[in-house]
């Protein structure tokens, strides 16, 4: 089962769009460890409930770490955070929401003060983001 919009950033992390039921239970078998879910409950009318894959993830094993961020609305306190959750989570980790550019944008954020802002790009456009509007949030 492929996930939607899957992007690898780093070794260990993978951002896609929403999830379902079924693919957390093909992660976990893939030995996904962390999921880290970044899109708020209800965004959506045909959004799988948070608290039903929050089950699904626990009853697997896989540690589940819910941070709700506005789409389209990212902050640096919110990818500080992001990069907090991620240093802390056990590895691999993948984490989602409705597209998976949120996800992308929060780890480039949290990575901003750890590399240079056009090897945060590069390493974004190489893995299928297009997003030259935050592109240059990243690198103004």
């Amino acid at each position: 089962m492929d996930l939607p919009n899957k992007r690898q950033l780093e070794d260990d992390l993978i951002t896609c769009g929403q999830l379902t039921v079924e693919h957390i239970k093909v992660l976990a078998k893939a030995g996904v460890k962390t999921l880290i879910f970044n899109r708020p409950d209800a965004e959506e009318k045909d959004q799988p409930a948070t608290s039903q894959l929050q089950q699904q993830a626990k009853a697997l094993g896989v540690q589940w770490v819910h941070q709700p961020v506005l789409s389209g609305q990212v902050t640096q306190e919110e990818g500080l955070e992001f990069g907090r959750i991620y240093t802390a989570a056990i590895k691999p980790v993948v984490a989602f929401c409705r597209s998976g550019a949120r996800c992308g944008c929060l780890w480039a954020l949290s990575q901003k003060d750890q590399q240079p802002a056009a090897e945060l790009v590069t390493k974004m456009q190489q893995a299928g983001f297009d997003m030259p509007d935050f592109f240059k949030r990243l690198t103004s």
